[in-house]
């Protein structure tokens, strides 16, 4: 009886998700037909459908830092026989404009949405469609996702099952593959598609304002120092300098500790939901048929699971393996413009693997070089 109850109830979200069809798409639909068709006229519509006021915001923020420091620090140091300054202007250039790139993939990149085609399969955590999403059953092992309340995760919303690690965000009105959050500064989601466009990103701007500042507070030292130089200076450019660096001073600490949280979420391969919904692993002892004898089922924050040991994130793979997995096996391109992180979003090895779980994490170990 139980059994009709359960194909009844996957036969009727089937039918659901026939009828849903396309829903659940988020408003940045109109930039992926826009950048993937031929219709070139929708290109300027999709582009100022992004450019909200907080992404002006930003664009602007980046624009008169870099203004005041090369134009008002670094080409006047130039000026008055400073050979090391065009250098800092370069580097600077550099950074910033990687930053407006990697900005650029943060806003317009699909962070990645949950395939028609993802049905998962009872009893089985591999295979096209399993509880893992994609891959062979004998690359993946069986870690259910569950609600808190237990049963299969379905988006009523979205008509459509959710992978281990999607979300629905209300705010795009879809299901994020490995969503981290939503960033009203980006006007999209942070997930798996643009993930590493953000962490990049970041790392950019954070240090290109590092050196902005740097600059800013040398100069003004200079000019308190020196009345010669206090004297070149007109009083539209100091006050253009004393409110940069005033402005330079709240992004460098909000940055810095933002870049640093966000480090520590790439050593542990972790993503901001998972982190304040508690997510943990829980071995559930289980005959999969290989010998491997067990089974890990995600269990929320206020669901205790015993020991210490239980506790353990289920998709950490080691810090080196989750630096390959979020960055990429070339060390040397780790900091190249690059947006999505390795596989497809609805698949991840994870703590129940066992043997193939420990011949995963190997396999990331060895495929990490610097460049080859």
């Amino acid at each position: 009886m139980s059994a009709s109850f359960s194909s009844l109830d996957l036969m009727e979200k089937d039918a659901l998700m026939a009828r849903g069809g396309d829903r659940g798409r988020g408003g940045d639909d109109i930039v992926q037909k826009a950048f993937g068709g031929s219709r070139f006229r929708q290109i300027p519509r999709a582009i100022f459908a992004k450019l909200t006021l907080p992404v002006i915001l930003v664009l602007g923020v980046i624009w008169y830092v870099y203004f005041v420091a090369v134009h008002g620090v670094m080409r006047p140091w130039v000026l008055h026989g400073a050979n090391s300054t065009s250098t800092h202007e370069y580097a600077f250039t550099v950074t910033t404009c990687m930053a407006v790139v990697m900005y650029a993939c943060c806003v317009f990149v699909d962070p990645g949405r949950v395939p028609a085609h993802y049905r998962p399969n009872d009893g089985d955590g591999g295979g096209p469609g399993g509880l893992n999403g994609g891959g062979s059953s004998s690359s993946r092992g069986r870690l259910l996702e569950l609600k808190r309340k237990g049963g299969s995760r379905f988006c009523k919303k979205c008509m459509t099952h959710k992978p281990p690690r999607a979300h629905h965000c209300r705010v795009c009105n879809k299901c994020v593959l490995r969503m981290d959050h939503h960033c009203v500064w980006i006007n999209n989601c942070v997930g798996h598609g643009n993930y590493k466009a953000f962490f990049l990103f970041l790392t950019y701007v954070a240090v290109a304002c590092w050196h902005a500042f740097v600059c800013l507070a040398w100069h003004a030292f200079e000019g308190l120092e020196d009345d010669h130089v206090a004297a070149a200076r007109s009083h539209g450019w100091i006050l253009l300098e004393v409110s940069c660096l005033t402005l330079c001073v709240p992004l460098v600490v909000a940055l810095s500790l933002l870049w640093c949280w966000h480090a520590y979420l790439v050593v542990n391969n972790k993503t901001t939901i998972e982190h304040y919904e508690g997510v943990r692993s829980r071995v559930v002892p289980r005959d999969d048929g290989e010998g491997g004898g067990g089974g890990a089922v995600n269990m929320p924050p206020l669901h205790p699971t015993g020991g210490a040991a239980d506790a353990a994130h289920p998709y950490s793979l080691g810090v080196v393996a989750n630096l390959r997995e979020i960055l990429g096996h070339r060390v040397l391109c780790w900091l190249a413009p690059s947006c999505a992180i390795s596989g497809d979003g609805l698949s991840f090895a994870n703590v129940a693997d066992g043997p193939r779980y420990r011949r995963e994490v190997k396999k990331k170990e060895t495929e990490l070089t610097l460049l080859s």
